[in-house]
């Protein structure tokens, strides 16, 4: 073999490593991609904006009706990224804070009379609206629709059997840039007009 052709072998051994390590980055960058549409509204964890000026209401609220301030920290741990809305029984209010109906509708009303929240009823359970004066997830001025809301839902609401439910078939997602494959057919290797380098 030629001095040419060992050249030549050499630049494609490198060329084949060098394919195989933009394939593994293109992969990883998608995954990253899809782990962070997936968690990018992910309250738990999250954090959410309040008003100086609305801590010595709070103090106040606490001092007053401290089944208020319960039910206003449960709502506000609660609230929907761009939303600042939740949608929460009544019962489950009563079963996360271990306090009776009474105690918290009254503490609900306090906070929609002291227009901490906005309540929208939504058959058997109520959607609550921080308002965004006061404490806001996201961006302010954000707030999208108040229906799109978290739904909070406790075990003691749901019929018997619920947590025996066998494992639900999933769907998959397909975004824009992808293409189902259908069957299992052997894959062709990729073609340097998939890949995108932009």
């Amino acid at each position: 073999m030629s001095q040419d052709e060992k050249k030549v072998q050499k630049l494609e051994e490198q060329l084949t490593q060098v394919r195989a390590l933009l394939s593994h980055t293109v992969d990883t960058l998608e995954q990253e991609r899809r782990l962070s549409a997936v968690t990018k509204n992910r309250v738990a964890g999250g954090y959410y904006m309040m008003s100086r000026a609305a801590e010595k209401n709070l103090r106040a609220m606490q001092r007053d009706n401290p089944a208020a301030a319960l039910v206003f920290s449960v709502i506000r741990e609660n609230m929907q990224i761009g939303t600042n809305a939740v949608t929460i029984s009544q019962v489950t209010l009563c079963k996360i804070l271990n306090r009776s109906r009474a105690t918290i509708s009254r503490g609900v009303k306090y906070l929609a009379d002291h227009q901490f929240v906005q309540t929208i009823k939504t058959g058997n359970v109520s959607t609550y609206v921080v308002n965004e004066q006061i404490a806001f997830a996201g961006t302010a001025g954000q707030r999208k629709a108040v229906f799109s809301a978290t739904v909070v839902a406790h075990e003691c609401e749901q019929e018997e059997g619920w947590d025996q439910v066998k494992k639900l078939k999933a769907v998959p997602v397909i975004y824009g840039d992808e293409r189902p494959i259908l069957g299992a057919d052997d894959l062709p290797p990729p073609d340097q007009t998939d890949l995108d380098f932009n």
